[in-house]
């Protein structure tokens, strides 16, 4: 007897020092809760035993065994009624509701003890001759307690799997074996056996507990973090993005022991299916919007989550299909990178699964940002892969391209050494390294073969990073197109060279013809139009009005037509080159152009102003030309001006050039015509200024003397408000044109 009453006194100190640590370790587990109250319950049970016990065997008196009696009661019912409770929630076979009904039960329980505890009712007990008290429990409350010790015992074997422990199942057994004894067998019973049982199960459910929840992971912290290492090396040594995901969810499934796994990849408003393990693969590519399901709650929380019993907890949108009739518990983490989410890791067991715990969620949590490391690399890799085909397939083209065109290709750097060469320049510039389509050749460009005025290219390519000139080789005329090649370190230029010798020849035969046609023609148009003059002086005084007006007429398409022919001449004269190069005073030039416009400026109600504030460099050129090139710009302007305007010609210089601008407020050039206003016979519509005549020759003779020059032109115009035409022509200085 002394021992049994050493032994209780032992539990009774081992068991509220339990009690302190479990609640202290996670006091918001509701399993924790409720074996803390199975705990509180076992505790009063053996300080009830161990009070009657000693009361009876040191004849301390009866209300102290009465009082120990009523503590062994509220605890014996207690704890009977806590395991059960407990062991609900730890196999999660019933729901909130079920347990918060026992709860209530248990209270009911505890207070009617509690009352009696305090009335004057007698429990019923008797002493032997060795001191060792006998009591006994009525009939209805050996059954009742018997029943629910059965359903016990049956509930914690048949969801064994769930528990997961096998300690804590053999304490769970082995307690509601010695509770049955205690009810059933006076003798266990009076020799203290059935307690010594249930407080030996309760030690080694304590110890279970204590062993899972803080010895394990403690001592498997370390073991833990390895295998999360091991798991983070799986994923991350793949490349492509299905391998990736298949590694994650098996590795997800093996870490934490589950039966199956999926991953969902984030879109704009969707979740997608991406992969799966043991689960069947047809469910790849379905979507499930954000924000449904338990995955989309995950991803719109970016939060883990994790339910016990999908079938009955969930009451949102099933993430599968089957999902209520297949799933056990899941637990669910964001894959989150740089903070966003990328993915959603379901983790599932079957419904005879075991249940998640916060350890579980802690490694799926470590598992989550080295997954969606993993598959930002993957996606990385493989949009890298196919930048890198693409490259590859242009790169061939481009080398087809090349090798077969006719044309020319060459690409040379700031040395003017050549990097580049398609076969077609190879022959050209007969190159000898043959290497394949000419790269890395580093041969000198010949001098010839470089624009004659190499400062200027230079400079209109880093104005203009485009340079076109005409090349003489092989007796064949190139046009050659150069452009600026952005490479690593120094830079350089490639260069198209288009074959024109057939075109400049063509070119040079429809200039000889026209000239030839314009020559012929002009001689007779003079001849019919001094006919008409003569015609229309003789008579004078025989000719009806009729026939004057068709004279007139006659007269005024005379006329057109050797405007055009002149304009022809002129226009061909000054692409043929200049012929008169002398040292050109520009304000004589200018003023000139302006003096012979100012009649027809005033005819038009229009201030015609020059502006030279300085005196401007000399220019080297043809002086007839450049002032005709004048003219036609301020009759331009003049034309376009509504009466009232304004036309400025303005003079300046720099060190190197003489500009020349000719502005005029007029209606302006229509966007659409602005591409093509220097080509030949081209006339815009400019709205209300259709009868406005002219041959479609004047801005491309003062283009084509501008350019014969070595001068640029440009122009700015804003419909209904105006063009301004920009002109630059080298000037000279001591040492010649610049």
């Amino acid at each position: 007897m002394a021992v049994i009453l050493l032994f209780n006194g032992l539990t009774l100190a081992l068991a509220l020092g339990l009690l302190t640590l479990i609640l202290w370790h996670d006091p918001n587990s509701e399993a924790n809760r409720y074996y803390a109250l199975f705990l509180l319950m076992m505790v009063i049970w053996a300080s009830g035993s161990l009070l009657g016990r000693a009361a009876a065997y040191v004849n301390a008196g009866e209300s102290t065994i009465q009082t120990g009696l009523r503590l062994l009661d509220i605890g014996f019912s207690g704890a009977n009624l806590s395991i059960y409770i407990y062991s609900v929630a730890i196999t999660g076979v019933q729901g909130r509701l079920f347990r918060s009904i026992a709860l209530i039960g248990l209270t009911v329980i505890f207070a009617y003890h509690l009352l009696l505890l305090f009335s004057d009712a007698p429990r019923a007990f008797s002493i032997n001759d060795n001191g060792v008290l006998v009591y006994n429990f009525n009939q209805p409350s050996a059954v009742l307690y018997t029943t629910l010790l059965l359903g016990t015992m049956l509930m914690v074997w048949r969801n064994r799997l769930k528990i997961h422990d096998q300690p804590l199942i053999v304490g769970i057994l082995l307690f509601a074996t010695g509770q049955i004894l205690a009810l059933f067998s006076p003798r266990f019973r009076m020799a203290g056996v059935s307690e010594s049982v249930s407080t030996l199960a309760t030690l080694m459910m304590s110890y279970a507990v204590v062993r899972r929840q803080i010895m394990v992971p403690l001592l498997g912290r370390a073991k833990q973090l390895e295998a999360v290492r091991d798991v983070g090396l799986a994923i991350t040594s793949r490349l492509h993005l299905q391998d990736t995901l298949s590694a994650i969810a098996a590795q997800a499934v093996g870490l934490l022991d589950a039966d199956g796994a999926a991953i969902f990849l984030k879109g704009q408003k969707t979740l997608k299916l991406a992969a799966v393990y043991n689960l069947p693969r047809q469910y790849v590519g379905l979507e499930i919007p954000i924000g449904e399901g338990v995955v989309g709650t995950v991803a719109r929380e970016q939060r883990g989550r994790r339910v016990d019993h999908y079938h009955r907890d969930w009451k949102g949108k099933a993430d599968l299909p089957l999902a209520r009739e297949t799933f056990g518990a899941v637990a669910s983490v964001p894959l989150i990178f740089a903070g966003e989410v990328v993915g959603v890791l379901l983790v599932i067991q079957g419904r005879q699964g075991r249940l998640f715990g916060r350890e579980d969620m802690h490694l799926l949590e470590l598992l989550g940002p080295q997954a969606a490391v993993a598959i930002t690399n993957s996606r990385l890799f493989e949009a890298e892969r196919g930048l890198s085909n693409d490259l590859a397939i242009a790169k061939n083209q481009l080398e087809i391209v090349l090798t077969s065109t006719e044309n020319p290709v060459v690409a040379i750097d700031r040395s003017q050494r050549i990097i580049f060469a398609n076969p077609a320049a190879v022959q050209l510039l007969d190159i000898k390294d043959k290497s394949p389509i000419g790269q890395g050749i580093r041969e000198v460009v010949p001098p010839n073969y470089l624009p004659s005025n190499l400062r200027r290219a230079l400079r209109i390519l880093r104005q203009q990073h485009v340079y076109v000139y005409e090349m003489a080789a092989n007796q064949s005329t190139f046009l050659c197109h150069v452009a600026e090649l952005e490479r690593e370190g120094t830079g350089g230029w490639v260069v198209v060279l288009n074959d024109i010798t057939q075109l400049k020849e063509l070119d040079r035969l429809k200039s000889q013809m026209v000239q030839m046609t314009s020559h012929d023609l002009k001689n007779p148009l003079q001849a019919a139009m001094s006919y008409v003059e003569l015609l229309a002086e003789d008579g004078q005084d025989i000719l009806t009005n009729d026939m004057h007006d068709y004279i007139s007429m006659i007269w005024t398409q005379l006329t057109r037509m050797f405007r055009l022919i002149n304009g022809i001449l002129d226009l061909e004269r000054a692409q043929t080159g200049i012929r008169v190069r002398e040292e050109c005073v520009m304000e004589d030039v200018i003023g000139r152009a302006v003096v012979d416009m100012a009649d027809q400026a005033r005819s038009k109600q229009l201030t015609l102003q020059l502006e030279i504030k300085e005196k401007l460099p000399l220019v080297l050129g043809d002086p007839q030309q450049l002032c005709q090139a004048f003219a036609n710009l301020v009759d331009n302007a003049i034309k376009f001006t509504p009466a009232g305007g304004e036309v400025v010609v303005r003079a300046s210089f720099t060190r190197k050039h003489v500009l020349v601008d000719v502005a005029d407020k007029g209606v302006g050039i229509p966007l659409e015509d602005q591409t093509n206003i220097f080509e030949r016979f081209y006339r815009g519509k400019q709205q209300g200024h259709v009868h406005v005549g002219g041959t479609g020759l004047g801005l491309s003779l003062v283009k084509a003397i501008i350019t014969g020059h070595q001068g640029e032109i440009n122009f700015e115009s804003t419909p209904g408000k105006g063009t301004t035409f920009h002109i630059r022509l080298p000037a000279v200085d001591e040492k010649g044109p610049t």
